[in-house]
């Protein structure tokens, strides 16, 4: 809401709408078979995992290499004077491919790689189908990678995953 770049360096909780997001999103996750929801440790995630994972009855748990990308210098900065200092970070960002950060930042694809490893690890738990709790910028990583095309990505968004062997296939925002 304050247009301001946010990533891993920003901790801010949901607000009243997004709390009313998490909860109509738990509505649509029940019957899907989720069994534990894996979640970033930023509060924004970690809150909505945490509301759906109570009315799923299903157990949280954190992964710390699934927060947000880490945004170095321009974390909290209002996306408005970014956009004048470093056009060319910004207006490139969202385009797959490329190794861009901002300065003293990760970069696109480490924050990528970091997620991915963590996907990796899952594969050997014993679940059928997790949640998973990320944002809008590991998400996109995360499309981007496997594939698939998307414009905008919504709060409470859901995608799904399937992972084996490394690999994985997406389904469109399903709900």
């Amino acid at each position: 809401r304050r247009r301001r770049w946010q990533g891993s360096g920003t901790d801010y909780d949901l607000t009243e709408d997004g709390v009313s997001q998490a909860e109509e999103l738990s509505a649509k996750l029940a019957g899907k078979g989720i069994e534990v929801i894996y979640s970033s440790p930023l509060l924004r995630a970690r809150h909505t995992a945490e509301i759906a994972a109570r009315m799923l009855k299903v157990p949280v748990k954190t992964e710390t290499d699934l927060r947000e990308c880490f945004y170095g210098e321009a974390e909290g900065r209002p996306i408005a004077e970014l956009q004048k200092e470093m056009p060319e970070i910004v207006n490139n960002w969202s385009r797959p491919g490329g190794d861009l950060r901002f300065p003293g930042g990760e970069s696109r694809q480490e924050a990528l790689e970091r997620v991915l490893a963590v996907l990796r690890r899952l594969e050997g738990e014993s679940f059928r189908t997790a949640g998973v709790a990320v944002h809008g910028g590991t998400m996109a990583a995360m499309l981007n990678h496997f594939g698939y095309k998307f414009d905008k990505i919504p709060n409470c968004a859901v995608f799904r995953l399937h992972f084996e062997n490394g690999e994985g296939t997406v389904e469109g925002n399903l709900f």
